[in-house]
């Protein structure tokens, strides 16, 4: 999607549709509008119910540029997260009814200028997005250029190119884990990243199954070795200023996940092309954050692989070692999501990472707990925790802080081995909590560290009126903004 600024009235700029959300009064857009279509907008609008499926489009007369205006309704009072809603709901209803190719906007005024253009933007890009990735008959009318009836100013041009970028990397990061997993194998994911390593001047190591398994990463090389596919490690570095202050993001691509030879039910395997939704979050914000803060230390650990029963696979009751020498007791291999995260993680401290954020679609347990809308967050380190809620908040996704309480250490102890990586059946109490606490153990005192369970909102199992079902893209926002701020 391309993005620009009105160069004309809103009735003399040559679009396709104006969109425009009306609260109490019309947008200050319409002022010069057509009067007798700006009394249709205004009798349409008091008829409108709020937050609702209905929309309307409206015709143009004649001497109106625009061909039609698409009106929704919203309240007078409306905070950031909700007016983002909104604007994605508007742009879904745009690109279903065909409204495009070139769209305006009018601003509502209810928020900050320059926050309302990043949310109008990175809603109507989020809504406008259709996974019809193989479909033979496509709808043709896609929104590609995104007119914004505002002065642009220096402010507002910089606030809508960070904007277009970070729509559009959204939109890569949705194909990414929406694609089959026949396609998006983990060398496919190496050469995203090296063409990404290319383009903003970042460094990469990428290790082989072999390389990795003499630094001994036996968690990591386990999960991989049930799979005909070649797994990788990756490291992502952009040195910025260097120094101490480097954030580094970790995250889980699990490329194909059958759940091993604890294998999983056939109708959960048919999302397991998802599994990967943290490593692609993690791509996307390497795409972003070296580009809008080039003096920032960025590091990227990526474990990819698949997760496959065969005769080569790891089996429950196997005992292995990972790369920071405790050993994990395997009650089952449908938890492999941890092991390889293990092994990143004390790849990362090895490397001198101090603050650490990982990324994964971990558990069912979070889904259980949190639903479809909420992120589950954990961490051991109370300041590191409220900068990450702070950058979920700006970034317009929901997270909950959910606890590491010290009695929780009981779940994951093993009679033979230093852990066990599963509580070793379903429906086991607190499974995201089992997770976090695992992950917890990779990672040393002094270290601040934070784990995203993002299996709920990675993964919409349906339509809903402001998204389209499947990949959402979801955490992408908030590493870029938890970047920004570093």
């Amino acid at each position: 999607m391309n993005i620009r600024f009105c160069r004309k009235e809103i009735g003399e700029e040559e679009v396709d549709t104006i969109i425009s959300l009306i609260p109490e009064s019309l947008p200050e857009a319409f002022k010069s509008i057509d009067p007798a279509l700006k009394k249709k907008i205004e009798e349409i609008s008091r008829d409108l119910p709020l937050y609702t499926k209905d929309s309307f489009v409206l015709l143009t007369p004649e001497g109106v540029k625009a061909k039609r205006v698409l009106l929704l309704k919203v309240p007078p009072s409306l905070d950031p997260l909700e007016l983002r809603k909104v604007y994605s709901q508007a742009g879904r209803e745009a690109r279903l009814k065909e409204l495009g190719p070139d769209v305006a906007i009018t601003l509502t005024g209810l928020v900050d200028p320059l926050v309302e253009i990043e949310i109008a933007i990175e809603g109507i890009a989020q809504g406008s997005y259709l996974p019809n990735l193989y479909r033979t008959e496509k709808r043709e009318r896609d929104l590609e250029n995104l007119i914004l009836c505002h002065p642009p100013t220096f402010e507002a041009q910089k606030v809508a190119g960070k904007a277009e970028l970070v729509a559009n990397t959204q939109t890569y990061v949705r194909n990414l884990v929406n694609e089959p997993a026949s396609v998006v194998t983990p060398l496919y994911l190496v050469e995203e990243a090296k063409r990404i390593a290319a383009e903003t001047g970042s460094e990469i190591e990428v290790l082989s199954v072999e390389q990795a398994e003499k630094m001994g990463m036996g968690a990591f090389v386990a999960v991989a070795r049930g799979s005909d596919q070649p797994a990788f490690m990756v490291k992502l570095h952009h040195p910025g200023k260097g120094g101490k202050n480097r954030l580094t993001l970790v995250g889980k691509g699990l490329t194909f996940d059958s759940g091993g030879l604890s294998l999983k039910p056939w109708e959960s395997m048919i999302t397991m092309k998802s599994d990967m939704a943290g490593a692609a979050a993690v791509l996307g914000a390497f795409r972003v954050l070296p580009l809008l803060r080039p003096e920032l230390d960025l590091m990227g650990f990526l474990a990819l692989t698949e997760n496959l029963p065969s005769g080569k696979a790891y089996k429950p009751g196997d005992v292995i070692k990972a790369m920071n020498g405790k050993t994990i007791e395997i009650l089952s291999t449908d938890a492999e999501g941890r092991l390889v995260l293990a092994d990143a993680l004390a790849w990362a401290v090895k490397e001198g990472a101090k603050h650490i954020v990982d990324v994964a679609t971990l558990t069912g347990a979070c889904i259980i707990a949190l639903g479809h809308e909420t992120s589950g967050l954990f961490s051991n380190h109370p300041s590191w925790t409220e900068k990450i809620l702070q950058a979920a908040k700006k970034a317009g996704e929901r997270v909950w802080e959910l606890p590491m309480f010290p009695e929780y250490k009981e779940l994951i102890r093993s009679e033979i081995a230093d852990l066990a990586n599963s509580a070793g059946r379903s429906g086991a109490p607190a499974g995201a909590i089992f997770g976090a606490m695992f992950l917890k153990e990779f990672v040393p005192e002094g270290i601040a560290w934070a784990h995203l369970d993002i299996a709920g909102p990675s993964w919409l199992p349906k339509n809903n009126k402001s998204i389209s079902g499947g990949a959402t893209g979801a955490s992408l926002r908030t590493l870029i903004e938890l970047g920004l701020d570093f």
